[in-house]
This record gives structure tokens, sequence and C-alpha cells, in this order.
């Protein structure tokens, strides 16, 4: 939130403002499919049967779903049925017999929902990972996300340097960088790394694709996951990535709220934020226009 204008995370988190209500639908969404997933790691073997940890995703789904599922949240009947609908396609599609990604994720996890931690230069990061995953050369740590649409990637990791010298804003990207670096390192100080190890880290979209057929008796929903792994952006954006950290921390820590650039903040970020009718920079901002 820093990251996406200081002001914000000042009134979301300093001062612990209350925003105007919005919706909890996707956050219920993803809390979800990733009780569904962690469910089906904890209870699979390396040897399960591919069949057999299928099922018992779709039945942890049902089961999660009617837990988290607040019918409030949806505008009619029809569109709490579709995104049930959608949501299990993405998890069917996740842990498909056939070749389906999670059932290697299942087989293959040592941990789920584990809080991690490092510290670099005296500044401290912490995060929950999703999924950790023992791989023939080390670990492989896995972030769920309902898709991975706009995420960092090779193609666009140069922005994160413009966003360090205030020439564009690219906060989801930043926070991306930041997932991997605290993922990559934090994980080396749990007591399942073993020196040497390989570590990765990638972002898991259940939905990133999904499609919509009507049929005789109603429609069919189809999802396909996709991966993306930061690893080599990591790499490759070290310094970059962890002077954007130090600058983020810094600047929370001194309490240093002060949204600048504010040009490129207003442009791309006051339109999404919870508290652009209270903002006093974007007031003003309005006044001398």
């Amino acid at each position: 939130m820093y990251a996406t204008c200081p002001r914000q995370y000042d009134y979301g988190y300093a001062q612990d403002v209350n925003a105007p209500d919005r919706t909890e639908l996707y956050l219920n969404q993803g809390t979800i499919y990733h009780a569904t997933i962690e469910a089906v790691c904890d209870a699979t073997d390396v040897d399960d049967d591919a069949d057999v940890i299928h099922d018992r995703a779709l039945r942890m789904f049902a089961e999660t779903w009617e837990d988290h599922c607040n019918p409030a949240d949806y505008a009619s009947d029809a569109h709490q049925v579709y995104q049930r609908a959608e949501n299990r396609a993405g998890v069917n599609a996740f842990f498909d017999p056939d070749g389906g990604t999670g059932i290697d994720h299942a087989r293959h996890s040592i941990a789920t929902e584990v809080w991690v931690e490092c510290e670099r230069d005296g500044r401290g990061l912490h995060g929950k990972v999703d999924n950790v995953l023992r791989t023939d050369d080390g670990l492989h740590v896995i972030d769920y996300k309902r898709n991975t649409h706009g995420m960092l990637s090779s193609r666009t990791a140069e922005y994160l340097d413009g966003h360090l010298a205030g020439e564009a804003h690219e906060p989801e990207r930043v926070k991306n960088a930041f997932q991997t670096a605290t993922y990559v390192e934090g994980v080396k100080n749990e007591s399942f790394y073993e020196d040497g190890m390989d570590t990765r880290f990638s972002f898991y979209g259940l939905l990133n694709n999904t499609s919509f057929e009507s049929t005789p008796s109603g429609y069919d929903v189809s999802a396909r996951g996709w991966s993306r792994e930061t690893t080599e952006i990591y790499e490759e954006h070290y310094d970059t990535i962890w002077a954007l950290i130090r600058d983020a921390h810094d600047g929370i820590t001194s309490e240093a709220y002060e949204p600048v650039p504010f040009a490129l903040i207003s442009e791309e970020a006051c339109s999404g934020c919870e508290y652009a009718e209270m903002c006093a920079d974007r007031l003003a901002e309005e006044v001398r226009r």
C-alpha cells in the first residue's frame, strides 16, 4: 500500500481510518481456494493416486465454500451460483488427475501457510507463504492468486527502475518484487531449509483464463491456471528491488506520508482509492485546478 501511495498507507494503517463499506466477495473467494489448497496439500502423501487427490480437492472445495461464502456479498442468487461454478472450475483444473499442476504441488508440499521473515541492513520483512514444495534441487515457494494478469514479468521488470526514480508508478509490480524478496530470503530461515538449497518463487493464478459456454441445461464454466516465476527477475534486479524496499521501509518507519510524485500517484491510484473522497492531498489538488 505504501508503494501505491504513502498517504493511503497513512490513512489505512497509521491512522486506521474506517474506509467506506466494500464487498468482501473476492476476499472470501481467495480464502476459499487458499483453504482448499492448504487442506488438500496437508492431507496428501507423495504416493497418493491422482484421482484420490482430485476427489479430495472437490470435497474440500465444497466444504470451504459452505464455510466462507456469504450470500449477502452477491448481487443475486444467480451471481453466487456462477461464482461458485467459476471457482470450482479453477480448483477442478488445478487438481485435474490428468496432468493438473496441483497434483504435483500436493504431493511435494512440505509446508503450507507458513510465516517467514528475513532482514537486510536492519530492515525486516515478513509474509505468509501459501505453499512450499520440495524439489530435486531445493525449495519452490508458491503464492496462489486469482490470476497473474499485469504481474511482474521479464518484459516489465525494467519498470521497477522507473518507479524507484519517480518516473513511473508501478505499485503492483513493486509489490510482486517485495513478495519475491521476502519469500526467497525468508524461506532460508526455516527449519526445512538446508545450506546450498536452490530457492525459487512463483505466483500461480488459478483463474488465469476462464470461459463460459451455454448448454441446453444452463452453462458450463472452464478455467485454466498459469504459473509466473519471478526468481530470475529477483536475481537480475536485486539492487533495484532492495533499494525499493529500503525506500518504503524507511518511509514507513520515519512516518513520511507525503504522496510524491503526486502527479503520477493521482493519475494512477486516486480513482481506485477508498479514501479519495476525504483525502486532503487530492482535494487540495482539485482546488488548485
